[in-house]
């Protein structure tokens, strides 16, 4: 196993541990299901167990890590009923995002939704499946943002951190993947025309598919 280790910005060491940490579970680098050791993350990342260990007490308060009857530590692993009440969720939530994001939609939000588009649409014709993940999760995460519903933002955020690992697993298929692309493309479009209809049309199948591979990889499992 390698870390993937983001050196732009100084951090303590414990906020260090976090973030890659937490990166090597969104990127798929540590698999739903798989144990984490604690002292093997130190001797690693070269620090003391003690930020290692508030670090996984931490990601497990967040629902990435889960707490076994053994006293280990392993990443959660959705079962099938999660996924399920996970996007009935996001199926409302994001019904409602739109809606807000459209009737507040402004000439500075607009320039935020081309920008994130042209950043998928760079790691999507790289074939860049991490990078474009993360835009993914940006996209939807701004569309709650821009609903300028604080609130329903802070209720469903950690939703999308769960589901992370399960959006790269939904586009190693390559059809998926340029559908996925074609379908955030044409929610931007949809918002930019104030067209709700055609926004959530492509939001609603974007989800139905995702939610359908996703399953179809736990069946497989």
């Amino acid at each position: 196993m390698e870390f993937i280790k983001n050196t732009n910005q100084v951090y303590t060491i414990k906020e260090q541990v976090y973030n890659i940490v937490k990166e090597n579970i969104l990127n798929g680098n540590f698999k739903p299901g798989e144990r984490l050791q604690e002292k093997k993350i130190a001797e690693q990342l070269n620090v003391s167990r003690s930020p290692v260990r508030e670090v996984l007490k931490e990601l497990i308060g967040e629902g990435l890590l889960e707490s076994i009857p053994n006293k280990s530590i392993r990443v959660r692993k959705l079962s099938k009923k999660d996924i399920i009440d996970i996007y009935e969720l996001r199926y409302v939530m994001e019904k409602y995002a739109l809606q807000k994001t459209i009737e507040n939609l402004t000439e500075d939000k607009i320039k935020l939704l081309d920008e994130i588009l042209d950043k998928m649409e760079k790691s999507y014709s790289e074939g860049n499946f991490n990078e474009y993940c993360k835009t993914d999760v940006q996209l939807h995460d701004q569309i709650l943002v821009m609903s300028e519903n604080k609130v329903a933002y802070n209720a469903f955020k950690n939703i999308f951190s769960l589901m992370q690992p399960f959006r790269i697993i939904s586009l190693h298929n390559k059809k998926r993947f340029e559908e996925s692309f074609n379908e955030h493309k044409m929610i931007i479009e949809g918002i930019k025309e104030k067209d709700f209809s055609k926004s959530w049309k492509y939001n609603s199948h974007h989800l139905k598919y995702a939610k359908e591979q996703i399953l179809k990889y736990l069946e497989e499992e």
